[in-house]
């Protein structure tokens, strides 16, 4: 790990913020393409992103599975919002790109339609990032840990960013001649989700703050069956057998018509699964908000035989062995980001985004396994084209000691607030669950919009003195920031498509609603554009 102790400048060429698999894959390409590279994460690298906890599957067109297939389902599971060209661009460098992970260490488990890594069950991804943080370690990429990018420097092109160092509660620059984001996504802004705690939309602020254009951010994927049992982590839990029931006893997916096993309910009718369970709860029969998962019986003293996979180590773990277990929905995946191209560019030069960051890929829903694909083929891409972008940049502005002095004073400022962080993040959480979550409609979004405002008044007089507190005092900004995006588009897209579901505009509206909603800052107000879908290589069948 770099020192950066005495030091309040640094020097490289590329500096990648976010240690998962996206950043660890574009910081190795930018390093095999001669540029000095540092990686910058708020934790240990490969230990606390998102890819961690992943299952470590990913989609590819290899063996009968077709490059063909794997585009038309991404395009359709996307309800024809993707940007053809990068699901294009995924689907035909995947298969190379997946392959080429053995070279970095990365035991690859190939299958038809894909690969897998393997690990410790429930963090499967350690499986890639282990490896690839090794790699990385040993072609000379410097590593910066414990540390929150709070924003990014930029004249007429990002060379930089300011920095809080957690353990030394200071501030410091680094500066580079091209910056990449892959600070991974904004489920965080959810009361319910599986994520880790510090992925709180980091890289889209930033990158709106510098002029760059965030689109589909409306679109959240909700993955039905999260543990819900009190005291216990919200990880998911993908039973494969058994059936849902309320608190009068009714089978879920029988009422509502859903006539398909569970296994089938949870993965090909993810989405309606969510809202009939959110229905069920928000009714009033669900139990401490939560429905019940009923499993096949077994024997005393052994797990119940609806367990296999992930709930199996679950219930291990847990020592879950009543076979009714309580579940809800959690916030999963974000869809939406920062527009790049394929190669990672923003519409900010010297600024590059890959992974959960970005948007446009997976449209108004994720089809399974493109997620880990998604980041290791653009975190490719973007590596190699920060790299180049290097080879033009002569020189660097001098360091914002203004933005520095800043930040200095907004931490002087949380010593004589009067709101405690958590208190303030928890409105932000809770509003959105309830207005902008499963089941959204105009009336929540609008009050929604008027809670944020009310925390935003409040943001100025927030309470933050240890360290800790800071590094969540600036997260809430951030999540706030998010929050009104999301809102606002949830808002302005007048229909129902993929993961976004309004009650209010329950249908599918191809004919006025086939477009992104692009959003950017402008005097800090939130600016709307849209752009129409391209159907170049595939479109609607009318």
């Amino acid at each position: 790990m770099l020192s950066i102790s005495g030091d309040i400048l640094l020097l490289t060429d590329v500096l990648v913020i976010g240690g998962g698999a996206a950043g660890l894959r574009a910081a190795i390409a930018a390093r095999e393409n001669g540029v000095d590279v540092i990686l910058a994460s708020k934790a240990p690298m490969g230990y606390a992103s998102s890819t961690l906890y992943a299952g470590g599957g990913f989609r590819a067109a290899l063996g009968d599975y077709s490059a063909e297939r794997h585009f038309e389902e991404t395009i359709i599971g996307g309800k024809f919002l993707n940007d053809q060209e990068l699901v294009r661009t995924m689907v035909l460098e995947g298969p190379k790109r997946l392959l080429e992970l053995e070279k970095f260490g990365v035991k690859v488990y190939v299958h038809s339609g894909g690969i897998r890594v393997s690990a410790t069950p429930l963090i499967n991804g350690y499986g890639l990032t282990k490896p690839l943080r090794d790699y990385a370690e040993s072609i000379g990429i410097k590593f910066l840990e414990g540390v929150m990018a709070l924003d990014l420097i930029k004249d007429e092109s990002v060379n930089g960013a300011v920095f809080y160092d957690i353990s030394r509660n200071r501030l410091f620059i680094v500066k580079a001649k091209a910056v990449i984001l892959a600070t991974g996504g904004y489920s965080q802004v959810f009361l319910h989700t599986d994520n880790p705690v510090r992925v709180s939309g980091d890289g889209c602020v930033m990158a709106l703050k510098a002029g760059a254009t965030l689109i589909d951010m409306e679109f959240v994927q909700f993955f039905p069956l999260g543990l819900a049992e009190k005291g216990f982590p919200a990880w998911l839990f993908p039973a494969s057998s058994g059936r849902l029931v309320n608190s009068v006893g009714e089978d879920i997916l029988e009422k509502y018509g859903l006539n398909v096993n569970l296994y089938t309910a949870i993965i090909k009718f993810r989405d309606f699964t969510s809202r009939i369970i959110w229905r069920e709860i928000v009714e009033g029969r669900g139990i401490d908000e939560a429905v019940i998962l009923e499993l096949p019986t077994a024997p005393a003293d052994q797990i119940p035989v609806g367990f296999t996979g992930i709930s199996k180590v679950l219930a291990e773990a847990f020592k879950l062995k009543s076979n009714r277990i309580k579940v809800a929905p959690l916030a999963h995946f974000t869809m939406g980001g920062i527009k790049v191209n394929l190669d990672g560019e923003t519409t900010v030069p010297g600024l590059y985004a890959c992974g959960e960051v970005t948007g446009g890929v997976h449209g108004a829903n994720r089809l399974g396994g493109n997620a880990l694909t998604e980041a290791i083929v653009f975190g490719a891409r973007t590596g190699v084209a920060a790299a180049k972008w290097v080879e033009n940049v002569t020189n660097l502005s001098e360091a914002d000691d203004d933005l520095i002095r800043r930040y200095e004073d907004l931490i002087s400022s949380f010593k004589n607030g009067r709101y405690k962080v958590k208190e303030l993040r928890f409105r932000v959480k809770k509003a959105m669950w309830t207005n902008c979550g499963i089941i959204r409609d105009e009336n929540k979004l609008n009050l929604l919009l008027k809670t944020l405002r009310e925390v935003k008044d409040d943001l100025d007089e927030v309470y933050a003195f240890s360290r800790s507190e800071v590094l969540e005092a600036f997260e809430l900004r951030n999540l706030l920031q998010v929050s009104e995006v999301v809102a606002t588009s949830a808002l302005l897209r007048r229909e129902s498509r993929g993961a976004h579901y309004r009650s209010d505009l329950p249908e599918q509206d191809d004919k006025e609603w086939l477009k992104h909603i692009c959003i950017s800052l402008e005097d800090e107000e939130i600016m709307v554009n849209y752009e129409p879908v391209n159907l170049k290589y595939l479109g609607l069948k009318c």
